[in-house]
């Protein structure tokens, strides 16, 4: 996001886009090729600060604020061009730790926060289920009383990062604490009877470990419990808003140099004698994803300016979920036409790129979830009643108090 960026922050986001340029997209290809995550990279991410730009300096982040993270946020993005790092880097950061902060205990702050901000451990956030995917009031799995702890038995499909995890905050049904009440837990995956699946082979964003997790009978002890029993759902949405806006951010950060890549290859590759950049059709494909980046920029700003105060964001956080991957897929499809077959090549980045954009429609929620989103928003505005998400905690997330 050029131009709002002060100096502090343009330095952040050219160390970050180093940091991208040199330790990820080197590999990006061998990742995608081998289904693969690379743990010491993961380390070495860590060691560099970027999973803790935003987060406290007592659990071993810098204590900066979400503009400086979204700096760092936007020039790794633009450095690394891999979508497969870049899901499970947000949904650590912009699920587990954000959640995490604004809803654990300082005991569980102590014990969790630390070893994810330094790469040490990856975190996952089980939510979707076999046949509960957007509808997460919905969730089978159960939790049970146990004495003072928890018992947990069912299944959790499609997680980010699940194969890989040393840590998850898992969404559970307590009927215990009321009907349809969810609550959220966190605990190692290490847990007896917790079973972690191979990654799923998936066509695009391959680098992203993707799996299962499988709950047979896991104990957990009390203070595994995040909130309050029946506050789960708060947990979820307030992680929800927080991963929107920053899939935003990172979107900006990826799409503007398939944009540079196209206009620098229209005006020095010639067709009939002139550089296709004399034609209109390419032309357009261009200036389309450019309006389509500028308008993204703009939401994702206002987005970010709602968050820091601590205001609902729910429709600004699904207009930019919407808005980043069509316009992320559509600049990956038309960079394709524009460098023609080789484009299409396997050894050219654009090829993984639009597989990995085809993830974007259905990580974080398809768009027609968003659209019942806002449109509920919208008819609570027009009844004068308070959206559901009001007393979501988001400055406990941004306040000065979460970066001391």
């Amino acid at each position: 996001m050029n131009g709002i960026w002060n100096p502090q922050q343009q330095a952040i986001r050219a160390h970050y886009l180093a940091v991208g340029r040199d330790l990820v997209r080197p590999t990006s290809a061998e990742r995608d090729q081998a289904l693969g995550f690379d743990r010491e990279l993961w380390r070495a991410l860590g060691a560099t600060g970027l999973f803790g730009v935003h987060m406290p300096e007592r659990f071993g982040g810098q204590g900066l604020g979400v503009w400086e993270f979204s700096a760092a946020l936007e020039g790794f993005s633009e450095g690394c061009q891999d979508m497969g790092v870049l899901v499970s880097f947000v949904a650590q950061v912009a699920l587990v730790q954000a959640a995490l902060l604004s809803y654990g205990s300082e005991e569980q702050l102590q014990r969790w926060l630390p070893p994810l901000i330094s790469g040490e451990k990856i975190g996952c956030f089980a939510i979707t289920e076999q046949g509960c995917g957007s509808d997460v009031r919905s969730l089978k799995l159960a939790a049970s009383r146990d004495g003072s702890g928890y018992r947990l038995n069912g299944m959790k499909w499609n997680i980010t990062n699940a194969p890989v995890a040393d840590i998850c905050m898992t969404f559970a049904r307590l009927e215990e604490a009321g009907p349809n009440a969810i609550s959220c837990f966190i605990s190692e995956t290490a847990a007896p009877g917790l079973t972690q699946s191979v990654p799923f082979d998936l066509m695009g964003n391959r680098g992203t470990p993707i799996g299962s997790l499988t709950f047979d009978n896991v104990a957990l002890a009390a203070d595994s419990l995040v909130g309050a029993e029946g506050q789960g759902l708060r947990v979820l949405y307030f992680g929800f808003l927080v991963e929107r806006i920053f899939t935003g951010v990172s979107i900006v950060g990826c799409m503007q140099p398939v944009i540079d890549e196209c206009l620098q290859y229209s005006l020095k590759r010639e067709a009939f004698g002139r550089p296709i950049s004399d034609n209109q059709y390419v032309q357009g494909h261009i200036v389309q994803a450019y309006t389509q980046l500028e308008l993204l920029r703009s939401v994702v700003v206002r987005g970010l300016t709602a968050l820091e105060k601590g205001q609902d964001c729910s429709t600004l956080a699904s207009i930019i979920k919407m808005l980043a991957s069509e316009a992320m897929h559509e600049a990956c499809l038309n960079a394709m036409r524009i460098h023609g077959n080789y484009g299409y090549r396997r050894d050219f980045h654009f090829e993984r790129l639009l597989r990995d954009s085809i993830g974007l429609f259905f990580a974080g929620g398809t768009s027609e979830i968003h659209k019942t989103v806002i449109w509920a928003n919208l008819v609570a505005e027009a009844q004068n009643r308070s959206k559901a998400k009001d007393d979501l905690r988001l400055d406990a997330y941004t306040g000065a108090g979460a970066a001391a």
